[in-house]
């Protein structure tokens, strides 16, 4: 007799979709597993199967999860054809250039991601953001930093990354891989509700622009929530990059990849990028786009404690936060706290993360233009004299000074960000404002296992005749002289994509990351804080409530801070007390971002999609 056990993974179930929001999407319901809160878990039910009383041998399991389900099953089609996590993500990346154009391009955007190859169990990082264009300079830029436009747009360092993970971790042709995403911009997809909010939200742009116009307006009217969206210039642009592939395919698999490289940043694509921000006004040059080569780089990472190595992205990203905070957090016994919503345990890593963030802005910008002192950083001595700063019954304020010496050639000052006025009581933000860049996760069945975040910025800025969405990621340079992350003609942004790999006992354990600019952090720490520390489920950690802390300067101008604490909706009441009591005050609104997760215990793997959009999906299989 076959006995099936249920799979409860997923801990709770996804969104109800609209009908055409289901199409392509198979929807797994589950029911919410009870645990307690602390170490000793009841471990997961896991779908097993029983033949005769004794249970059969578990095949190999893969898992993708990300913002859209077209995305992801892209992901699952490439697996299914003997690729790995490598080849999987570059296919949900295009894919996402199709269904998410507003906050992704392959071809027009940047990429922070971390990879577990299975074989040496090396983690590296993929530094896939370029430079500014040589052109800029802070004066230009200064007289139109509130302007959306090309002046915006650095180097897209995207694709080359993902060439590069191709040739190291991938195994299958680049036509195999890009087949997805050119299937879907040709056939067309349905405006789902968060892609309707930002087309409403920058109608007035996409009026303005041509390329942009033919897309959303192909009728001269903007598309709206269930229309089709067909993208036939990107299909030809993914097209024309497999083709040079396959020209030179008899010369070897990397002399093909370089091919597919050389077509985008020495060819056509780089004429035609080259050429719309000339005439747009803005810094990018030819040779800035020839000269570019993206890096795989060490990872940084922290010792957590119970065989747990929390992997992330070095500099320029701003991946040392997350270490920062969690560095201090690690020993202070979070899991004795009555679960994570008890107010002491969600003050101490508002706290952490205020000086994690301090010193994020005092030291962390282009480590070639910087020296940002990361192993005293991350050091536990340095940990210890941070986490001493944290009191139980008050709260730090804006401006908090970094916890190690700032170099006299450059931090901004603490006390350079404008305060914002007192702000308004506690008031919870209405639910469903989508704000993201976008993150997605993969594991393969040889253990292989790749995080991303990546990113573009909403403002429909399209390249003539090529579908291609450009970047407008100098939003997150600095002005002021004395920062380390100053706009400099041919250096990196301090860019916030930052997802996180932790690995248990040398095994990948959580994958995840949390958009939204200076959210991406703190929300990728209380959901690594809710698995690890209090047994949540991916499903159940990407769900919960955010809170979000703004007592730093931001990333964006003008750069403003304040002491109230944002807290999402669906807080308890007595956690919202319980934070009063110790000194926060709040606000209602904040950017909560969209999270993903992979989180793999006892074997098995688990998945984590955002229901805060209604075209996440997750699965495993």
């Amino acid at each position: 007799m076959i006995v099936p056990r249920l799979h409860s993974d997923r801990s709770t179930s996804l969104p109800t979709p609209s009908t055409h929001e289901r199409h392509g999407r198979r929807l797994v319901r589950a029911r919410r597993t009870g645990v307690g809160w602390g170490r000793a878990i009841v471990p997961l039910l896991t779908l097993t199967i029983l033949v005769a009383g004794c249970a059969t041998p578990e095949p190999p399991q893969e898992a993708v999860v990300s913002s859209h389900h077209l995305a992801t099953e892209a992901g699952f089609e490439v697996l299914a054809k003997g690729g790995t996590a490598a080849d999987a993500a570059v296919a949900v990346a295009a894919a996402l250039s199709v269904v998410e154009p507003w906050f992704s391009s392959a071809l027009g955007g940047g990429t922070w991601a971390l990879y577990y190859d299975a074989e040496t169990r090396e983690v590296t990082s993929l530094d896939g953001v370029g430079p500014t264009g040589s052109l800029a300079s802070v004066p230009d830029y200064a007289d139109r930093v509130e302007t959306p436009g090309f002046h915006q747009s650095i180097v897209p360092g995207a694709w080359d990354g993902w060439m590069m993970w191709l040739e190291r971790y991938g195994t299958l042709d680049l036509g195999e891989v890009l087949a997805p995403a050119t299937r879907i911009a040709r056939e067309g997809y349905g405006v789902y509700r968060t892609m309707d909010f930002w087309l409403s939200r920058d109608a007035n742009l996409i009026a303005e622009r041509p390329a942009a116009r033919a897309i959303y307006m192909p009728e001269g009217t903007l598309l709206r929530y269930g229309d089709t969206v067909v993208q036939e210039d990107l299909a030809a642009t993914f097209d024309a990059i497999v083709a040079a592939y396959e020209d030179a395919r008899g010369e070897g698999r990397r002399a093909a990849i370089q091919a597919a490289r050389d077509y985008v940043y020495r060819g056509p694509i780089a004429r035609a990028i080259a050429d719309a921000s000339e005439a747009r006004g803005g810094y990018l040059t030819y040779d800035d786009l020839a000269g570019y080569e993206a890096r795989i780089v060490p990872s940084v990472s922290i010792d957590y404690g119970d065989g747990v190595t929390v992997h992330q992205n070095p500099p320029a990203s701003q991946g040392l936060t997350q270490l920062l905070a969690l560095n201090v957090l690690k020993d202070l016994d979070l899991a004795s706290f009555d679960g994570p919503d008890d107010p002491g345990a969600v003050h101490l890593q508002v706290e952490a993360l205020k000086l994690a963030f301090a010193d994020r802005n005092a030291f962390v910008g282009d480590p070639s233009r910087v020296d940002v002192p990361v192993d005293a950083l991350l050091s536990d001595a340095y940990a210890d004299d941070q986490r001493a700063r944290i009191q139980d019954d008050d709260v730090l304020r804006h401006p908090i000074a970094a916890g190690l010496e700032v170099p006299a050639n450059g931090a901004r000052r603490a006390s350079s960000a404008p305060a914002v006025d007192s702000p308004p009581p506690y008031r919870p933000p209405p639910p469903g404002v989508p704000t993201s860049t976008t993150t997605f996760h993969v594991v393969d069945r040889f253990g292989n296992a790749a995080a991303v975040t990546t990113s573009l910025g909403a403002q429909f800025l399209v390249v003539d005749g090529t579908g291609i969405h450009m970047n407008n990621r100098m939003r997150f340079l600095a002005l002021d002289t004395d920062d380390p992350n100053r706009l400099t003609p041919g250096y990196e942004v301090r860019h916030t994509s930052n997802p996180y790999l932790a690995t248990r006992d040398g095994r990948p354990y959580v994958l995840g990351g949390n958009t939204g600019v200076d959210t991406q952090p703190q929300g990728q720490t209380q959901q690594f804080i809710a698995v690890h520390e209090f047994g949540l489920s991916a499903q159940a950690a990407v769900e919960r409530p955010r809170f979000v802390t703004s007592a730093f300067a931001a990333t964006t101008y003008p750069y403003a801070a304040s002491d109230a604490l944002a807290l999402e909706r669906g807080w308890p009441d007595a956690t919202a007390v319980g934070l009063a009591d110790r000194g926060h005050t709040f606000t209602g609104r904040a950017i909560y971002g969209i999270a993903n997760m992979i989180v793999q215990r006892d074997g098995r793997l688990q998945t984590g999609a955002d229901p805060r959009q209604g075209t996440t999906f997750g699965d495993v299989r």
